[in-house]
């Protein structure tokens, strides 16, 4: 989560936040107040952190919590400008967070989700995993704010240069960190895993910002237990 006066940037998990905080970082001025997690400190030691006042924090602050943080540190959470908040197609969403929990299991072995992906394939994983709804980032007192900018995973740079010429922060190129490396996918997706995942993202497939999509009884990849 970042602020200043002018704007506010929620990072929901898995959406390009180690990104978007380098972005925002370096296109809005200070000061820059909030929080990001432990382990983008030395990936964001470049981009001026220094200069702003980010500390070490949670980092996925959703819309209600980012509220009362703003209000606390005597900013006025109604006359901010814009919230940009950035989603992702939940198929290609839960896929790259099953293929990072592996990943970095032996680091995160207390953690419960962690342990599920490391213990499950993918199916399993989608069925068993605790996610908390994007709805949360996206609306306050069950509404949207007027204010709320959406940016898309799969269009970053056309909507963040979008963004830029609406509100008046400068726009360069953004740096694409922590890339997913696995196949489409679609390789990993099954007719179970799709109804698993939508019952967790129900609230951005019925709002149209991404459609469902079918797919065949049995994965094309199936990843057994990590060794």
């Amino acid at each position: 989560m970042l602020f200043n006066n002018k704007y506010c940037f929620l990072h929901y998990p898995k959406t390009a936040g180690k990104s978007l905080t380098r972005y925002f970082v370096q296109a809005w001025e200070n000061p820059i107040e909030g929080f990001i997690s432990p382990g983008q400190v030395d990936e964001l030691k470049d981009c001026g952190l220094e200069n702003t006042n980010i500390k070490v924090g949670r980092g996925h602050e959703n819309l209600s919590e980012a509220k009362s943080l703003i209000d606390l540190h005597g900013n006025k959470f109604e006359n901010i400008e814009a919230i940009f908040v950035c989603i992702r197609n939940p198929y290609d969403l839960m896929v790259s967070n099953y293929h990072f929990m592996r990943k970095t299991y032996k680091n995160n072995k207390t953690k419960e989700n962690f342990k599920i992906a490391n213990d499950n394939d993918f199916t399993s994983y989608c069925e068993k995993v605790g996610m908390s709804s994007p709805a949360g980032w996206m609306e306050l007192d069950g509404a949207q704010p007027k204010n709320l900018f959406i940016i898309r995973f799969e269009r970053l740079d056309s909507d963040l240069k979008a963004g830029a010429e609406k509100y008046g922060f400068n726009h360069q190129e953004l740096a694409k960190l922590n890339s997913s490396k696995h196949e489409h996918y679609s390789s990993y997706m099954s007719q179970s895993s799709e109804e698993a995942i939508y019952r967790k993202f129900k609230y951005i497939f019925d709002k149209e910002y991404y459609e469902r999509e079918e797919f065949s009884k049995v994965p094309k990849i199936s990843l057994q237990k990590c060794a």
